[in-house]
């Protein structure tokens, strides 16, 4: 069979497997909704509606920090999510972010496809893929990543058009106002202006002062879309204050505020001394690191300085925190593949291919191979799932809600009773109250880390983390807090916080199930609630389990478990 045969087979394999790998990208955008911001965010914008679409300056969601300065960066993502939701409930905002991811995916392939370096594209691609799932959550990094990646676009291939500067303006407006990542946008053409000067006033090494370089014209426009972008960064509520808050909360990170970067996972390095040769933490990120560097070094005379230039800027950005590591995976494609269209196989292999026949044999072979492995892996994770208590039946983890995520059976509890107050409740059940029982709750703590400070959430850690009943008095009486909310969904609830709360006579035990136990204070706005609803935890009786209709099924108890837990440590066994 001729070269021209195995050339057109090549790339036909090319296409089935970029079929694969977006219809794989898909069912996996398609998780289900286990984020916990994600509620505060549609309390947020069920609040900005409710006041005339108008956007608080000052908190309003908590018992704790009520007044203090709030720069809601994310209000144009709460709305969105909000009206998204009440259309369509959470399969809604499952589609959107299945729809986001896939055009993000289509122009980051459009970046760098290259017909002539396609199992190159095809297998970046791939690994882009993986990194991008660790992110699969509805939240406003999903839009930060779809406006990244269409400024790449617009600088790289239509900077010498004109409407170039009215798109980029009018994005980076919408991204101001959705994310707090929106100072990428004019940090990605400050980049690109470092680099066309050091080209045109520096000697760099090799051809770098030619590679890529603009032509007049475009130097000066892309100077001119740099001071547009800076002023759309004023287009938001809290104008100057709104636009300076992403650096604001870059020299915080140097002070005390580093205690959030310890404890909380998304903001936890991805690399340690302790994992840097592990394969099992974030290795697809690994990969891209070390192809991508090695796409440097092979291309290292004919290096574009803009890209080399962005790729250390967006590897440091992702060493700082988890959350970071898909812009270095987006940065990582695009360098590999700038890198690579001036290489040719002789230039990486020690030998000269004579019949390039069997390039594309061998190209084929491993395009089916991915393919392969792509339907492999596409199986493997759609058995994913866990049994549901509440309908004797399989849930899978693609789809829905994953209410075993969420104290859900007691936040029902108190929208039902319509139960009111200054509630305590721990870091991770925050942004869920406020998204279910807002504005009839406020919360103690939540996720906006930032609005809390540092300090604040030492006094939390106190109180809940080091479980100290001291503390947690104090903050009670401190914050005039009227219910107690202690959370067990996941790890059971502090041993002695829950035995203090039991033992005072003022605080009435008014639900108990497996996902958390509610207290209120015996006042008279809690009188109602309290007669009707007072548990006797010492002398309540098992919740009963229809083992009929779950049969034979091998499932794990989750919640006789938490259940167990929480009584055992009343001394209720």
């Amino acid at each position: 069979m001729s070269e021209n045969f195995w050339k057109r087979l090549s790339l036909l394999a090319g296409y089935v497997a970029l079929i694969a790998i977006f219809s794989l990208l898909s069912f996996m955008a398609n998780i289900e909704i286990k984020d916990l911001d994600l509620w505060l965010h549609i309390g947020m914008g069920r609040y900005i509606v409710g006041h005339g679409f108008q956007v608080p300056s000052v908190d309003v969601l908590s018992c704790t920090i009520a007044g203090q300065p709030w720069v809601n960066h994310e209000w144009l993502f709460q709305l969105i999510v909000y009206f998204v939701h009440q259309w369509g409930g959470p399969e809604a905002l499952i589609n959107m972010q299945v729809v986001l991811v896939s055009i993000t995916m289509g122009v980051l392939l459009i970046l760098g496809y290259n017909k002539n370096k396609q199992l190159a594209t095809i297998f970046l691609l791939l690994l882009v893929s993986l990194v991008y799932q660790t992110r699969f959550t509805t939240r406003p990094d999903l839009f930060s990543l779809f406006f990244f990646s269409i400024y790449i676009l617009v600088l790289a291939f239509y900077l010498d058009r004109r409407w170039a500067t009215y798109i980029l303006f009018g994005i980076q407006i919408l991204w101001t106002n959705i994310h707090g990542f929106f100072f990428l946008g004019p940090v990605f053409i400050f980049i690109a202006l470092i680099a066309e000067w050091s080209k045109r006033h520096l000697r760099l090494p090799y051809e770098w002062n030619h590679i890529a370089r603009l032509t007049d014209d475009e130097y000066r426009r892309l100077k001119f879309i740099f001071i547009m972008v800076i002023l759309a960064c004023f287009f938001n509520p809290l104008g100057v204050q709104g636009a300076w808050y992403p650096v604001r909360v870059f020299f915080e990170l140097s002070s005390e505020s580093k205690i959030f970067f310890q404890k909380i996972v998304e903001l936890k390095p991805p690399i340690t001394w302790g994992n840097i040769f592990s394969a099992e933490n974030y290795p697809f990120y690994k990969l891209l690191i070390l192809l991508s560097f090695i796409s440097f070094v092979f291309n290292r005379r004919k290096i574009d300085i803009g890209v080399l230039l962005f790729w250390l800027l967006f590897l440091f950005f992702s060493l700082g925190a988890v959350r970071n590591i898909v812009f270095f995976a987006f940065a990582a494609y695009l360098a590999f593949l700038s890198n690579i269209v001036h290489l040719t196989l002789e230039d990486v292999l020690p030998i000269e291919i004579v019949d390039k026949k069997f390039v594309h044999i061998g190209s084929t072979i491993l395009k089916i191979f991915i393919t392969i492995w792509v339907l492999q892996f596409w199986t493997d994770i759609s058995t994913n799932g866990y049994f549901d208590f509440d309908k004797y039946e399989r849930k899978s983890e693609f789809g829905g809600v994953a209410l075993r995520s969420y104290p859900y059976h007691a936040a029902d509890f108190l929208v039902e009773n319509q139960v009111k107050g200054n509630f305590f409740n721990d870091f991770n059940t925050g942004a869920y109250l406020v998204g279910r029982c807002s504005p009839n709750i406020k919360v103690f703590i939540d996720g906006r880390t930032e609005v809390y400070g540092p300090e604040f959430f030492k006094d939390y850690q106190k109180i809940w983390e080091q479980d100290n009943p001291e503390a947690f008095k104090e903050a009670l009486e401190k914050y005039q807090i009227t219910g107690i909310l202690l959370n067990s969904v996941h790890d059971p609830i502090p041993e002695k916080i829950l035995v203090w709360t039991q033992e005072q006579k003022d605080w009435v035990p008014v639900y108990f199930d497996h996902d958390a136990v509610i207290y209120l204070k015996d006042i008279p706005e809690n009188q109602p609630i309290i007669e009707k609803h007072r548990q006797d935890l010492a002398h309540r009786p098992a919740t009963p389990v229809d083992l009929f209709r779950l049969g034979v099924k091998k499932v794990i108890p989750y919640q006789s478990i938490n259940r167990a837990f929480t009584l055992e440590n009343l001394g209720f066994d």
